[in-house]
């Protein structure tokens, strides 16, 4: 009946692992545990921070600043590694007529300098950045193609005006002094941050800007390059229009104007909405008055002739009467 030593010892070990294993299975199951957060490296935190900010507000800007900007940026990285030389991208009229040397007349508008080192040079790159862009987000947010002819017009004026300035091989530093010109005389009352310690109107940009590269190369023959076309462009396209000048001036008018200070003849001044409404008003006026008084003389005559008609027929009346 029993079962031996050996096999009694095994059957007691086999149920008493069965009911661990019932009583396992019996047993709750674990509550999950969540998942531990990760935290993020405080370097790659910090450097996250550094980045991105820059990168999204690049991402956003309008595309002919951020063109713009990358070339002149890539152009420096270039030029400072030695990777090709800034000779073969400057200004030189003998190349580019004579040898066909064309891409001089782009290049070299982009080229602000080659001291990455420098904080001159992030300096005129972020006021360079920052008046390019509000331009074309603003004032040319809706007329792209002024903008373009912003660009092309100082192009061609700095082209022009660099005969007197032939020690001016790069025209990148005089764009940027037309654009920051064209800037200051658009929001010239607007208050602006300065190396983040001044405030200064934006009128005063550019001089600002000429200070600064006195101050980093003793040379401030490129700022006035620029600054004399910027103010060329900008009376052509935003003060000759509104100017009040003579249609047609012969020799003899300026020579009576120079000998003995006869004014020359200048046309009438068009007339506003509002002044050309009251005049209106007053011609129609003065012809409703001049019809009432012509009505009112003819109403005075028929009354004048009715009488005359009534005079006669009581007349005849009378006439009959006595008969």
């Amino acid at each position: 009946m029993g079962c031996g030593g050996g096999p009694r010892s095994r059957c007691l070990l086999l149920l008493a692992l069965s009911l661990s294993c019932a009583r396992a299975l019996d047993a709750p199951a674990p509550a999950p545990t969540a998942p531990r957060e990760s935290r993020p490296n405080p370097l790659l935190r910090g450097l996250r921070s550094a980045v991105l900010p820059p990168l999204k507000a690049f991402a956003q800007s309008p595309p002919i600043t951020r063109s713009w900007v990358s070339v002149s940026v890539l152009m420096a990285v270039l030029t400072s590694t030695r990777a090709i030389d800034a000779r073969i991208v400057c200004f030189s009229e003998p190349d580019v007529v004579h040898k066909g040397e064309w891409w001089r007349l782009l290049l070299n508008f982009f080229f602000m300098g080659d001291a990455l080192k420098s904080i001159f040079f992030w300096v005129q790159l972020h006021h360079f950045w920052e008046c390019c862009k509000m331009l074309e987000l603003v004032k040319y947010r809706w007329e792209p193609g002024d903008f373009v002819k912003l660009i092309l017009g100082n192009a061609t004026f700095l082209l022009l005006l660099k005969q007197l300035f032939p020690a001016v091989l790069f025209l990148g530093t005089p764009m940027v002094m037309a654009f920051l010109y064209s800037y200051s005389r658009e929001y010239e009352l607007q208050q602006m941050n300065l190396f983040g310690f001044f405030s200064i109107r934006c009128g005063w940009l550019p001089f600002s800007q000429m200070l600064q590269d006195l101050v980093q190369a003793g040379d401030i023959g490129p700022n006035l390059l620029g600054l004399l076309s910027g103010h060329t462009y900008y009376f052509l396209s935003e003060v000759r229009p509104f100017l009040l000048l003579p249609e047609r001036v012969s020799l003899g008018d300026l020579a009576q104007l120079c000998l003995h200070g006869t004014p020359l003849v200048l046309p009438e001044p068009p007339a506003s909405e509002d002044e050309s409404r009251k005049e209106g008003g007053d011609e129609g006026g003065d012809e409703g008055s001049e019809e009432g008084g012509d009505g009112a003389e003819a109403a005075g005559d028929d009354g004048e002739a009715t009488g005359d008609a009534s005079r006669q027929a009581d007349g005849g009346k009378v006439a009959a009467a006595s008969e």
